[in-house]
Formats: C-alpha cells, structure tokens, sequence
C-alpha cells in the first residue's frame, strides 16, 4: 500500500504568532516518523509531509501535492490548534480522489472519539491511543472492527471498535524514520536559546505519566508508564549522531527522571561512551536528587525544563498532582548549582485564578535562577479532566484553531477580562527578562549558542515586533 503521512502547520504564516513560533521552534514530528517506520517494515511505501517545514505553502497545495502520489491511505496527525488545518487538507484530498482513505490520529482525534467523526465527513476512520499497530493492521487490509482502538465509518454507521489494550513494547519498534523528513535534520530548529550546537533532533523514550494534573490530556498513552531499555535510547542517540551529524538531542519524554535506573544507566552509557552529543530533558520537581543531578551533567545535560505552572501554593494544589513550591525551589537551586541551565514551564489563567496569584507566580519565577521561561495560556483540551466542569469557573470560548496555549480561550470567572491576562502575561515576561540575573546569562549564551544568536539576528525584524507587541 502507497501511504502519505501528514503534519498540518497549524496556524496562519501571515499572523504575528505564527512568524514567531515557525522562527523560534520547529520540531519533528517524531510520532508521525515513529508509525511510518513500523509501516515501511510492514512493507508498504511510505511518504511523511511536514507543513510545519514550508510554513507559507497553502492547504490547496498540500492537497495537491498529496492527490499527486497518488496515495491509497493518508493519516492525518493533529493537536487541537491544527485539526482545522488538517481538516482543510484532507477535505480538499477527498474532493480530488474520494476513494483515498483518510486517517486522524493524535491527541485531539483519541479525545474526542465518535463526535469528531460525526462532525467530519470527510474523514473515513480515527485512531485512538498510540498509531503504530493500528496503522500497521489498517494498511495490512485486517477488518476495522477487529482492530483495537478505531472508530470508523460502516456505511452510514459510526462504529467503534474494543479499545487498545494491546500496547507497543516500545524496544522492539524500530527508530523512527527521520530519513523520511525532508532536509532533517538541519531544517529543524530545537527551541531558541535551548541548544549548544546545532544540529538538534527530539527522542521520546518513554510514553505515559502516572501523575493527574488537571489539564493534562492522557487520551493517547494514558495513566500507565512505559519506557525504552537504556540500550535501545543510548543506540538510538549514537545513530542520530553517527547517520545524521546531530550533535544536541532533546529528551521530550513527561517523565524523564522517573524510574532512577533507567536513567541512571542511561547516564552512565553516555558519559562513558563520550559521544559528543549534548541533551536537555524535563524533570519533574521532587524526582531528583544530587547525585542524580552529578549524573545528568557528566553525561551531557546541558538544560532541563521544569514544569513549575505556578507560584501561588493553592494554584499548584488544585491543579498539579503533587507538587510544593519548596521541592520547585529546591530542586532548581541544585541543578542551577551543578551547572545546568534551568528553564521553567509556567501556566495562567487556571480556574480560581487572581491578579494576586498571577503576581505570587511572577514573583516567584523572578527568585528563580533560571535561565528562560515558558509562560503559556492556560487551556482546557478536550479529554483533560479539567474540562468537565470547566464552564462553571468562567468563560470558555471552544475555538479550536486558538487552543494554542498562546491564546486565553479561558478566562476565569475570577478575572476581568481576556485583556488583563494578556497584560499580566507580559508584565510577566518583562519582569523576567530584565532581571540583574538574565545579564550574565546574555553574555553566557552569546559563547555557548551561537546557533541560536545567528537565528535571533537573521530574523531580528520579526522578534523585534513581537517584543513590541509585549509593550
């Protein structure tokens, strides 16, 4: 079977936001490059288009350039703020040849399940929960009701097959098929400032999250946790270093640190092997200690993201599984002491949310020794527990194509307005980044990315208005 694979670019070139996160990150689309190998081992033939690499290319385009390969099936891969864009694409895919069989995968199809199909004619099936065997058994011709995790279409009928128990032993998958990805890797372009060298690529060693934070979405893993052997990761590492020339890999696994020897093996393998290649991952406040952290340096960390989302102890409470402030500055004060960069992950606009708290999370990220800050709007996805009850905490507006994490679609019924979350928002990243502290960190990072501050200075027009905008 002929199959394309399709990343939507998920937002609009021509908007301010859009030009800065194409400019800022590109990432591969590791998920999509993980089924295409399973199904190139299958031996079918397969194609991995990624709009988010050709950001000014049209939908129309798309379409065509995918109706020319003449595919028999087209999976489709889209987070809520890109369904539109991929619905867009694959209406126009079935206008020009109905008889391709159009696939969506990925955390808003396995969320929202038989309503989104209703809703959609033009896609023919959904799969819920990870692709790759379900991929593999649809292009394999096995009858959709015999294959867990699917919700097709049976002539006019909606169906929904037994759910997906049978789950990947995540060793026996082959690597991802990064060779699939045009110009991979130098077109893709890791988090600025989040690098030493370029260039970079992402691994996901694990799968899952044993923790419930209100607004987390766990339709596609869900609550268990599995993870690559240290042999399969530290294999798959030295091959992206040895077949592509990647010299910084960027570990986007939930949980990271979790399961300490997994990872202290990990470790081990690297700083003994001396590969040259750098990595960052995410750890959670509370999962580390510092022999871990001596362990994390030695074998290349070179930063970790920590996702703090607040600074105000009732926020943390009501919505992060587990966490304290003292574990968040703890934690960040020892990784900071062993040399590695911090960066923190913060959220607002949670439900109960204040000016008051947003200025205690401000303030608190400004005690911080951190190096750079995430501050996203936060956003009731489809399938995160939150969102049961989220109309009864202020107002929601359930546009999907602004369920970005940049726009407040949410604004708490203990807030004003849209526009004072937007204001506190860039308070918030003025305070930040004009602390006494970001000053050495400036003269640092011009000596250890110089990547990234030829990207700043190449499209400084850009990055320029954005910070207006912040004014």
């Amino acid at each position: 079977m002929r199959i394309v694979l399709f990343q939507p670019r998920g937002y609009e070139y021509e908007c301010g936001n859009g030009n800065i996160r194409s400019l800022a990150c590109v990432m591969p689309p590791v998920g999509l490059a993980s089924i295409a190998a399973v199904l190139r081992n299958a031996g079918h033939e397969v194609l991995l288009f990624d709009a988010a690499l050709e950001s000014r290319t049209a939908n129309d385009q798309w379409a065509r350039r995918i109706s020319r390969e003449h595919p028999d099936l087209v999976g489709f891969t889209a987070v809520t703020s890109a369904f539109y864009d991929a619905y867009d694409v694959c209406i126009r895919v079935k206008d020009a040849a109905p008889a391709i069989a159009t696939v969506f995968g990925g955390a808003h199809a396995s969320a929202s399940g038989e309503t989104l199909l209703r809703g959609h004619p033009a896609i023919d099936c959904l799969v819920m929960g990870e692709g790759e065997f379900a991929m593999r058994d649809l292009a394999g011709g096995a009858d959709p009701a015999d294959i867990e995790g699917l919700v097709y279409r049976d002539g006019s009928e909606v169906q929904s097959s037994r759910p997906r128990t049978t789950l990947c032993a995540l060793d026996d998958l082959p690597f991802p098929a990064f060779d699939l990805l045009p110009g991979f890797p130098r077109r893709y372009l890791m988090p600025l400032f989040g690098y030493p060298r370029h260039p970079g690529a992402t691994i996901i060693s694990s799968r899952g999250c044993v923790y419930q934070c209100s607004y987390c979405d766990r339709s596609v893993f869900g609550q268990g946790f599995r993870w690559n052997s240290p042999e399969y990761t530290f294999e798959q590492m030295r091959r992206l270093g040895a077949d592509f020339g990647v010299r910084h890999v960027n570990f986007y696994d939930d949980l990271f640190t979790l399961n300490r020897a997994r990872v202290t093996a990990i470790c081990e393998k690297l700083a003994s092997a001396r590969l040259r290649v750098t990595f960052n991952c995410i750890v959670r406040a509370g999962h580390i200690d510092d022999e871990l952290v001596r362990l994390l340096k030695r074998a290349g960390c070179w930063m970790v993201n920590v996702g703090i989302e607040s600074g105000d102890q009732s926020m943390l409470d009501a919505n992060k599984d587990g966490l304290s402030l003292s574990q968040v500055r703890s934690d960040v004060d020892r990784l900071h002491g062993a040399g590695i960069w911090v960066k923190g992950l913060f959220m607002m606009g949670f439900p109960g949310e204040t000016e008051t708290s947003i200025a205690r999370t401000r303030d608190f990220a400004c005690s911080l020794p951190l190096k750079d800050a995430n501050v996203t709007a936060f956003t009731p996805f489809p399938g995160a527990p939150v969102t049961r009850t989220i109309r009864d905490h202020g107002v929601f507006d359930e546009d999907w194509s602004k369920m970005d994490c940049e726009h407040f679609v949410f604004v708490p019924g203990t807030i004003g307005s849209r526009e004072i979350l937007e204001r506190r928002r860039a308070e918030f990243i003025r305070a930040f980044y004009s602390r006494p502290f970001m000053r050495g960190v400036y003269l640092r990072m011009l000596i250890e990315s110089p990547h990234s501050w030829w990207r700043l200075v190449k499209s400084a027009p850009a990055f320029l208005g954005y910070a207006r905008g912040l004014k």
